[in-house]
Protein backbone atom coordinates (compact mmCIF):
# COMPACT_ATOMS: atom_id res chain seq x y z
CA UNK A 1 0.00 0.00 0.00
CA UNK A 2 1.46 3.35 -1.07
CA UNK A 3 1.67 6.22 1.35
CA UNK A 4 -0.25 9.36 0.39
CA UNK A 5 1.38 11.59 2.97
CA UNK A 6 3.56 14.18 1.19
CA UNK A 7 7.14 14.29 2.32
CA UNK A 8 8.59 17.65 3.25
CA UNK A 9 12.07 18.93 3.63
CA UNK A 10 13.19 19.82 7.15
CA UNK A 11 12.08 23.21 8.44
CA UNK A 12 15.70 24.38 8.63
CA UNK A 13 16.21 23.68 4.92
CA UNK A 14 13.07 25.66 4.08
CA UNK A 15 14.16 28.64 6.13
CA UNK A 16 17.72 28.67 4.84
CA UNK A 17 17.29 27.71 1.22
CA UNK A 18 19.76 28.94 -1.36
CA UNK A 19 17.10 30.90 -3.21
CA UNK A 20 15.99 32.71 -0.03
CA UNK A 21 19.57 33.65 0.80
CA UNK A 22 20.16 34.76 -2.79
CA UNK A 23 17.03 36.93 -2.80
CA UNK A 24 17.98 38.52 0.52
CA UNK A 25 21.54 39.26 -0.61
CA UNK A 26 20.33 40.72 -3.89
CA UNK A 27 17.81 42.96 -2.16
CA UNK A 28 20.42 44.29 0.28
CA UNK A 29 23.01 44.82 -2.45
CA UNK A 30 20.72 46.63 -4.87
CA UNK A 31 19.00 48.68 -2.16
CA UNK A 32 22.38 50.05 -1.08
CA UNK A 33 22.50 52.21 -4.24
CA UNK A 34 19.01 53.64 -3.78
CA UNK A 35 20.03 56.52 -1.42
CA UNK A 36 22.60 57.69 -3.98
CA UNK A 37 19.94 57.99 -6.68
CA UNK A 38 17.49 59.61 -4.28
CA UNK A 39 20.11 62.24 -3.44
CA UNK A 40 21.00 62.76 -7.11
CA UNK A 41 17.32 63.36 -7.81
CA UNK A 42 17.08 65.78 -4.85
CA UNK A 43 20.18 67.65 -6.05
CA UNK A 44 18.70 68.13 -9.53
CA UNK A 45 15.33 69.10 -8.05
CA UNK A 46 17.05 71.74 -5.91
CA UNK A 47 19.05 73.11 -8.85
CA UNK A 48 15.75 73.45 -10.71
CA UNK A 49 14.26 75.28 -7.73
CA UNK A 50 17.16 77.76 -7.76
CA UNK A 51 16.46 78.41 -11.46
CA UNK A 52 12.77 78.97 -10.72
CA UNK A 53 13.67 81.36 -7.88
CA UNK A 54 16.05 83.30 -10.13
CA UNK A 55 13.33 83.64 -12.78
CA UNK A 56 10.88 84.86 -10.14
CA UNK A 57 13.40 87.44 -8.85
CA UNK A 58 13.86 88.65 -12.41
CA UNK A 59 10.07 89.00 -12.81
CA UNK A 60 9.99 91.03 -9.60
CA UNK A 61 12.45 93.51 -11.11
CA UNK A 62 15.57 92.27 -9.40
CA UNK A 63 18.72 91.22 -11.29
CA UNK A 64 18.02 93.65 -14.14
CA UNK A 65 21.36 95.40 -14.11
CA UNK A 66 24.03 93.94 -16.37
CA UNK A 67 21.72 91.01 -17.10
CA UNK A 68 22.69 89.30 -13.84
CA UNK A 69 19.64 87.03 -14.03
CA UNK A 70 20.80 85.43 -17.26
CA UNK A 71 24.38 85.10 -15.99
CA UNK A 72 23.27 83.47 -12.74
CA UNK A 73 20.97 81.10 -14.67
CA UNK A 74 23.85 80.01 -16.89
CA UNK A 75 26.14 79.52 -13.88
CA UNK A 76 23.55 77.33 -12.11
CA UNK A 77 22.91 75.28 -15.28
CA UNK A 78 26.63 74.73 -15.78
CA UNK A 79 27.12 73.76 -12.15
CA UNK A 80 24.24 71.26 -12.37
CA UNK A 81 25.68 69.72 -15.55
CA UNK A 82 29.13 69.49 -13.99
CA UNK A 83 27.81 67.90 -10.77
CA UNK A 84 25.76 65.38 -12.77
CA UNK A 85 28.75 64.52 -14.95
CA UNK A 86 31.02 63.90 -11.97
CA UNK A 87 28.42 61.87 -10.10
CA UNK A 88 27.48 59.75 -13.10
CA UNK A 89 31.16 59.00 -13.72
CA UNK A 90 31.41 57.80 -10.12
CA UNK A 91 28.27 55.69 -10.54
CA UNK A 92 29.36 53.94 -13.73
CA UNK A 93 31.73 51.39 -12.11
CA UNK A 94 29.17 50.72 -9.40
CA UNK A 95 26.44 50.14 -11.99
CA UNK A 96 28.70 47.83 -14.00
CA UNK A 97 29.35 45.85 -10.82
CA UNK A 98 25.62 45.71 -10.07
CA UNK A 99 24.96 44.54 -13.62
CA UNK A 100 27.51 41.74 -13.27
CA UNK A 101 26.14 40.80 -9.84
CA UNK A 102 22.58 40.71 -11.18
CA UNK A 103 23.73 38.51 -14.05
CA UNK A 104 25.29 36.08 -11.59
CA UNK A 105 22.06 35.99 -9.59
CA UNK A 106 20.08 35.38 -12.76
CA UNK A 107 22.35 32.45 -13.64
CA UNK A 108 21.96 31.00 -10.14
CA UNK A 109 18.18 31.37 -10.34
CA UNK A 110 18.09 29.73 -13.78
CA UNK A 111 20.15 26.76 -12.55
CA UNK A 112 17.92 26.47 -9.48
CA UNK A 113 14.74 26.51 -11.60
CA UNK A 114 16.18 23.95 -14.02
CA UNK A 115 17.09 21.68 -11.11
CA UNK A 116 13.58 22.06 -9.72
CA UNK A 117 12.05 21.33 -13.14
CA UNK A 118 14.15 18.18 -13.56
CA UNK A 119 13.22 17.01 -10.08
CA UNK A 120 9.52 17.54 -10.78
CA UNK A 121 9.82 15.73 -14.13
CA UNK A 122 11.52 12.82 -12.36
CA UNK A 123 8.70 12.59 -9.81
CA UNK A 124 6.11 12.70 -12.58
CA UNK A 125 7.79 9.86 -14.49
CA UNK A 126 7.98 7.79 -11.28
CA UNK A 127 4.23 8.27 -10.73
CA UNK A 128 3.52 7.19 -14.28
CA UNK A 129 5.61 4.05 -13.83
CA UNK A 130 3.84 3.20 -10.58
CA UNK A 131 0.45 3.82 -12.18
CA UNK A 132 1.25 1.63 -15.19
CA UNK A 133 2.12 -1.34 -12.96
CA UNK A 134 -1.18 -1.22 -11.04
CA UNK A 135 -3.37 -1.25 -14.17
CA UNK A 136 -2.65 -4.90 -14.93
CA UNK A 137 -3.69 -6.07 -11.42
Amino acid sequence: MATTKPTRSPRRAQLHSTSARTREAATKHLAAGLPVYENLYALNRDFEQVLVDLARLRELGMLQQRDLGNTFRLIVQEMRAWANLELVQELQPREQGDWAYSGELLNIAARFMEKKRRKAAGRKSQRKRRGAGSEGV
